[in-house]
């Protein structure tokens, strides 16, 4: 006869595949693992509330997100993790308690210039980029999806104001970096976690060791100034410039079911952060910046997230590096 357990999980794929099917309309390969050692009816609720954050934030069902709910429940009776976990199933994904429990899910870990090599080729495709809104717009729309602290969306409003720079089109004083009328450039960072958001709009950083700056982070130091550290570590903070935090701005974003910003962008970013998504989470995530990349904009990637809509981009390369550009024409 089948454990409770196992007589769980069975329903629960059931409506889950159902679920995905309705969503992709295709088949869905589902992650399926053993829990190790002794079972009890914790394991039933912890892959309840897995599926039921998959749903909603798109986070894989995965034996290591498994075994971290274990250890964060383990003081809490059965009967309590039941009560918990139907609460949870009954309310949205907005909800404080859901965006606690996501938040133990997800990791912030980023710092400035992260994946240098796709960067630099980022900045060289810049020039063209300034040149066709030119022609447009006289407007760069920059989006940075999974941001965390801010990190990369500040990097890449540094490397923009730079190309500006370089191109004719702003002017850099000791007072900072002023664009030429009537030119805008707009970065948004937007990431599902309160805690995360709630630090990238001061944008100050620690320094040292695996912090925020490390050997990459040089080329945008003079956007980032010293200042007098908050912690007692000895080393001195940097802070994101007046500059950037002009045309950087932070907004709180569910990419399973949050509305995609509008107008559209000239580049979108969502790297190291597919990897934490199901297979399904993933497609419909790439759906969604089909939605917010322009004809000819870019879409940068992860290094090993795979892109779902092949014939809709042009593959460029360069070393180390891979970006997307959305074809001319593609809708």
């Amino acid at each position: 006869m089948a454990q409770p357990i196992e007589r769980t999980l069975a329903k629960l794929q059931s409506a889950m595949n159902a679920h995905r099917n309705d969503l992709a309309r295709e088949p869905e390969r589902r992650v399926l693992f053993e829990f190790s050692g002794h079972r009890d009816r914790r394991h039933e609720f912890v892959l309840r509330l897995l599926i039921a954050a998959e749903e909603r934030a798109g986070i894989d069902v995965s034996r290591s997100n498994a075994e971290k709910l274990l250890l964060t429940f383990q003081n809490k009776s059965s009967a309590d993790l039941d009560a918990y976990t139907t609460r949870l199933e009954s309310l949205p994904a907005v909800d404080p308690e859901w965006l606690r429990l996501i938040e133990s899910l997800t990791v912030h870990e980023t710092y400035v210039m992260r994946d240098p090599h796709q960067f630099a080729f980022f900045s060289a495709l810049l020039p063209e980029m300034i040149e066709q809104a030119s022609a447009r717009s006289y407007h760069l729309r920059f989006w940075s999806v999974g941001c965390a602290t801010g990190e990369e969306a500040y990097s890449i409003a540094a490397l923009a104001l730079d190309a500006m720079v370089a191109a004719g089109r702003a002017t850099a004083t000791d007072d900072g970096i002023t664009l030429s009328r009537p030119w805008q450039l707009e970065v948004i960072g937007s990431d599902i976690s309160r805690q995360a958001l709630a630090r990238a709009p001061e944008g100050v950083y620690e320094t040292g060791p695996l912090s925020s700056f490390r050997a990459e982070s040089v080329p945008l130091l003079h956007h980032f100034p010293s200042t007098p550290s908050r912690e007692e570590t000895g080393r001195m903070s940097r802070v994101a410039s007046e500059t950037l935090r002009r045309v950087v701005r932070f907004e709180r974003f569910n990419i399973m079911d949050g509305e995609v910003p509008a107008p559209l962008f000239d580049a979108v970013f969502c790297r190291n952060v597919l990897i934490y998504f199901s297979d399904r989470a993933r497609r419909h995530a790439q759906d969604r910046f089909d939605q917010a990349v322009r004809p000819g904009g870019l879409l940068l990637l992860g290094p090993t997230d795979p892109l779902a809509h092949v014939d809709a981009y042009e593959t460029l390369w360069a070393p180390g590096a891979i970006i997307y550009r959305r074809r001319i024409g593609d809708a």
